[in-house]
């Protein structure tokens, strides 16, 4: 009997998604605190960049397409960092992009800058005032 070398791989996988929480207090509108990146984007496969970003959703998306900074900002991120959500839960509201598996897991500056004015605009949304730091 012989072994097999690549063996189909089994259970469970090395993948991680990093989910930023931003803790609320207030009543929320699931309606009109979901968005998401709709990409407008160029090339194919390993060579496709963002080139513009478009967010769908409620009032908070209205927000995040308003803000030209952060769609700069998007732009410059990778295409699968570019995938970002937004949903809210019980108590919270969470900011993550795409799984990623276990060699490519990152958050870079540039993503969680990104990450952290969208937390900035969901709490002008929710009326609290920003953290300074």
């Amino acid at each position: 009997m012989t072994q097999d070398l690549n063996p189909v791989p089994w259970g469970a996988q090395d993948r991680f998604q990093a989910h930023f929480i931003v803790k609320t207090h207030h009543d929320i509108s699931t309606k009109d605190m979901l968005a998401k990146t709709k990409l407008e984007t160029k090339g194919h496969f390993a060579s496709k960049r963002v080139t513009g970003v478009k967010w769908i959703g409620g009032s908070l998306a209205e927000a995040l397409n308003s803000d030209i900074e952060l769609k700069n900002m998007i732009t410059r991120l990778s295409y699968n960092d570019a995938q970002i959500n937004i949903d809210p839960t019980k108590g919270a509201i969470r900011i993550y992009g795409k799984w990623k598996d276990g060699d490519n897991f990152t958050i870079t500056k540039e993503l969680f800058a990104v990450y952290d004015r969208i937390a900035s605009h969901i709490k002008r949304e929710l009326g609290s005032p920003p953290i300074q730091s």
